[in-house]
């Protein structure tokens, strides 16, 4: 029963339409401005503006932080903690409270991983940094070429983010953190890589 009642939590917790509330205060009804039911961060940035749409992200990303730290203080086990943070990205992606629809997931999968693997994360996220101001100075060809091992179509987000969940596996790796931890990121990836090549 505890279980279930973490993962509810976090699916509550992730339908929280942040960039809803967000567009709402300031007049503007955002699910009339995005066209491609991709309600995010993004389309905050666009359709409202930069400072507001670091606040949805910044509210998304404590979504996801939270949804584990409850399944964390109700449940005490680590599956419930995995399975509230999926069903907290699965949430904001799918919101109970827009229709089902909602944004790409990656704030709110992000700060799953930062509350589980804070320092792998981190490192992670700089080489990601890295490698994405790389691409941005390499013809358009060989982008698609460094993508071949996944799927010539693949956006350069995508393999960046297939990156950095692979990174933050390999440092929970070396840094011998229990098996559930190391494959959170594999367990977070559907929903995001779902709605990114949507």
């Amino acid at each position: 029963m505890r279980a279930l009642i973490s993962i509810v939590i976090g699916y509550l917790l992730g339908s929280i339409p942040s960039s809803y509330l967000i567009a709402k205060s300031k007049g503007i009804d955002i699910t009339r401005k995005v066209k491609d039911g991709r309600i995010g961060t993004v389309s905050t940035i666009s359709e409202v503006g930069k400072f507001y749409g670091f606040l949805v992200g910044l509210m998304d990303f404590c979504k996801g932080a939270i949804s584990i730290i409850a399944a964390e203080k109700i449940a005490q086990e680590e599956w419930v903690m995995i399975a509230s943070g999926l069903a907290a990205i699965i949430g904001h992606n799918w919101s109970l409270f827009l229709g089902f629809k909602g944004g790409k997931g990656a704030a709110t999968t992000f700060g799953n991983l930062f509350y589980l693997l804070p320092l792998q994360f981190l490192f992670s996220a700089v080489i990601i940094i890295v490698l994405g101001h790389f691409f941005k100075k390499i013809p358009t060809k060989r982008e698609d070429f460094l993508s071949l091992p996944f799927n010539r179509q693949m956006r350069k987000s995508t393999f960046l983010t297939i990156v950095l969940f692979s990174l933050i596996s390999f440092f929970a790796f070396l840094k011998a953190y229990p098996p559930i931890y190391i494959f959170s990121p594999l367990f977070f990836s559907p929903p995001i890589l779902l709605k990114k090549n949507k």
